[in-house]
């Protein structure tokens, strides 16, 4: 007798082997047998139940390795909506940017970070995070007490790290000799209170709303060299890097490549570094890329670039700054006219002749081309159905120029339009080479963070409909290793990423014939009343962390059922 068996299933175990019918025996938090159907006594415990899991894949949970969770857990612990696409456990804290170690006078700076370089409004900032730490330690703590949904694995992040080391000369310069000590001492006693890691960034698109670059923008060289020296002590610890080559040359990013694999060789340890996109400006750059990381990765060097699935879309409306808006060099000083001005522009015939001037680059600085730019939300009634097409299609209905159309519509609504603008990964068959490459590693879900801007929660809902079921380029069994046991070994996730007798029992059911992410909602349902996208799942029926459910029959449980993971 078991507590849950999962009966007439098709089992994909995560490591990538052939699927086969079979039955799962769960007993408590781990797994207990698999075999063939049948096989299994009929019956359970009083306590437990049987599913019955014909027509559906059985998959261990998926795993999401960059999320920004951070602060959402505070408010919202079961992560939604993450579980509903079947992952089981989050890795956050990347790009540096975390809430711990932080003093109390530094909570508002370390917030408004938050706000510029992830999208997460201040007003649930302030609202939702029960401050109860200054230390690492203290923030996993709190997160133990209070439960989470899915397993949490987080990183130390080097913005607050300066921010503790150096008060606010982490914004101004270097670091003294003294200064890294402190900051080793701080990361060390990260790692050893269990974080997976400790992450920073370069990139020049992470600042404050002044201009002022993130604190990790002002590391040098030597300071990265003594925190890989750090890792170098512990048997776990990755090492994650946003890169300052982020809108760099391929040559940029093949130099900058040179130095993580310096780090690598330096800490003993995994250095992943994202995005790597694919770009129709340097067409197989990024394959070029994986290849030299794959020769690194032959030779024990573990450099790991992170590549995502879908086509990165950025939304946004013209009311009001915003992150979509407020990174672009362009279109940053119009959003902080006033609204009338703002107006004014987009009526303007001197303004329109100068957004039809783009040329060699995104058009409006926007977009690779007006057929990625589309009508995401529409405010007005009588423009419902234009709602998911794209700007180059309306423009030849109307037979105008597609800069009119984008303007004559931004007017119509009032600035409130809400716009979708495909920025990468718009290329799929330089999209597939990326996800073919056996040097990367599937990630880049950002969930938590661009809260009203980005979706891509459902990167695995997406995968296993379009690129497996739809597109057919890969195999199930392909794809599902990728969600799982890969990023279990790559990160040093132990017990999970595999269907095993005597793994822990994060469990994902899904309709490989319906699986598919749906449309995204806008929905105003954080602290303080903002808003953030919402992406819902078709096709999982079911999602079990350590033996417990976290959706039932497709709809989410409160079950906190979770762990902090703690490195080892």
């Amino acid at each position: 007798m078991h507590d849950l068996i999962i009966r007439n299933a098709t089992v994909c175990d995560g490591t990538g082997r052939p699927a086969f019918e079979g039955d799962i025996a769960i007993d408590g938090d781990r797994i207990a047998a698999i075999t063939p159907p049948g096989q299994l006594a009929t019956g359970s415990r009083a306590a437990g139940e049987e599913i019955d899991a014909s027509g559906l894949v059985a998959a261990p949970g998926f795993i999401d390795v960059h999320t920004h969770y951070d602060c959402q857990l505070f408010w919202d612990p079961t992560a939604s909506p993450s579980p509903w696409h079947g992952v089981t456990t989050v890795v956050m804290g990347n790009c540096g940017f975390t809430i711990a170690p932080c003093r109390p006078a530094d909570r508002e700076t370390v917030m408004e970070l938050l706000l510029y370089v992830e999208g997460m409004p201040i007003e649930t900032l302030r609202a939702g995070i029960r401050w109860s730490w200054e230390e690492f330690p203290d923030y996993l703590a709190a997160l133990d007490r209070q439960g989470v949904g899915p397993n949490v694995a987080a990183f130390i992040g080097m913005s607050a790290v300066r921010f503790k080391a150096m008060g606010r000369a982490a914004v101004e310069r270097a670091a003294t000799d003294a200064e890294i000590v402190e900051m080793q001492r701080l990361v060390r006693d990260g790692l050893r209170a269990g974080a997976i890691g400790w992450s920073t960034s370069l990139s020049p698109t992470h600042f404050f709303g002044d201009g002022t670059p993130a604190p990790t923008r002002f590391a040098d060289e030597r300071e990265l060299r003594a925190l890989a020296e750090v890792s170098r002590e512990f048997a776990h610890g990755v090492i994650e890097v946003a890169p300052r080559s982020l809108i760099g040359t391929p040559d940029d990013k093949l130099a900058e490549q040179s130095f993580f694999a310096e780090l690598a060789r330096i800490s003993g340890k995994v250095v992943s570094w994202a995005p790597l996109l694919d770009t129709q400006f340097a067409p197989g750059s990024a394959q070029h890329i994986l290849g030299v990381a794959e020769g690194l990765q032959r030779d024990g060097v573990k450099v790991v670039p992170q590549v995502g699935c879908r086509p990165l879309e950025v939304r946004f409306d013209f009311t009001a700054p915003c992150f979509g808006l407020e990174n672009n060099a362009f279109w940053k000083p119009i959003m902080h006219k006033s609204r009338d001005e703002r107006r004014a522009l987009f009526k303007s015939r001197e303004f329109r002749d100068e957004l039809r001037a783009f040329s060699g680059k995104f058009i409006a600085a926007l977009t690779p081309g007006w057929e990625h730019m589309f009508v995401r939300v529409a405010r007005r009634p009588s423009n419902r159905s234009l709602v998911d097409r794209s700007i180059a299609e309306l423009a030849g209905e109307r037979t105008q120029h597609p800069v009119d159309t984008f303007c004559d519509l931004v007017l119509e609504e009032d600035l409130a339009t809400q716009w979708g603008v495909t920025m990468m990964n718009a290329h799929e068959p330089g999209v597939a080479e990326l996800l073919q490459s056996p040097a990367g590693l599937l990630a880049l879900s950002d969930a938590g963070a661009h809260v009203d801007t980005l979706c891509d929660q459902g990167f695995s809902s997406y995968l296993l409909g379009h690129w497996v079921r739809d597109r057919g380029l890969i195999a199930l069994e392909e794809a599902v290793r990728l969600l799982t046991s890969r990023p279990a070994e790559i990160y040093g996730i132990v017990d999970r990423g595999m269907l095993a007798p005597g793994k822990l029992a994060d469990v994902v059911l899904f309709d490989a014939e319906r699986v598919q992410m749906r449309p995204a909602e806008l929905v105003s349902d954080l602290p303080g009343g903002q808003s953030r996208l919402l992406q819902r799942a078709e096709g999982i029926p079911c999602v079990l962390v350590n033996g417990k459910k976290v959706v039932d029959q497709g709809a989410p449980t409160a079950a906190l059922a979770g762990r902090v993971l703690r490195g080892s």
